[in-house]
This record gives C-alpha cells, structure tokens and sequence, in this order.
C-alpha cells in the first residue's frame, strides 16, 4: 500500500516529493511504534 501524502509534524502541510523533509521514528520498548514527517526548515519560518 503506498502512501498518499506525508504531512508536516510542525506546519501540518502537505510535503511534496521535492521538498526536504526528514522522518522521525519513534521506537518504544525496541519495537518500531510510528513515524512522523517534518519539513527539514517548515516553510513558514522561512525569512528573506
């Protein structure tokens, strides 16, 4: 089953396949739990 969109932790934007991202994993007790999506720099705190 693929997955269809993988959203922001922090924005909660959909990240698109160009976009840095990294993935966090969460292990508990030394068995895989979840993982979440972040935006390597969220696209909101982005400053020029």
């Amino acid at each position: 089953m693929r997955e269809q969109g993988k959203y922001c932790l922090k924005c909660k934007k959909i990240i698109k396949n160009l976009d840095l991202h990294k993935i966090i994993i969460y292990v508990v007790d030394e068995k895989f739990s979840e993982h979440h999506y972040e935006h390597v720099e969220c696209p909101d705190r982005f400053t020029i």
